[in-house]
């Protein structure tokens, strides 16, 4: 799977210093600690390990996930499978709440 051209850690490396000090004191300490985590997600703040092939040399560097349950790059593949697992069960019926269409409606 390739690496989309813009991450939300991005967003946060580039503009969450400003982000913070425009908003400081309205932003939880939980919240702060989200951001961080996903800033330093998958980098070398976090460490990492490496890995070498014993025939050709080659050596991989992966560094350590943050394992936030707010971190679209930790948690990203396990909400899409979430969503497909809560699909399945849907029956082949129109569904409506409130009046509302709702998705899986189209089955």
């Amino acid at each position: 799977m390739s690496r989309p051209s813009l991450e939300v850690a991005d967003i946060f490396r580039d503009h969450g210093p400003a982000w913070r000090r425009a908003n400081a004191g309205h932003v939880s300490l939980g919240q702060l600690k989200v951001m961080s985590a996903i800033e330093n997600c998958r980098t070398a703040a976090l460490g990492g390990h490496v890995a070498r092939c014993e025939k050709c040399a080659h050596t991989q560097i992966s560094y350590n996930s943050c394992r936030n349950r707010h971190c679209p790059k930790c948690q990203g593949a396990a909400a899409k499978d979430w969503l497909a697992a809560r699909e399945a069960d849907l029956l082949p019926v129109p569904y409506y709440h409130f009046g509302l269409h709702v998705a899986g409606a189209d089955r």
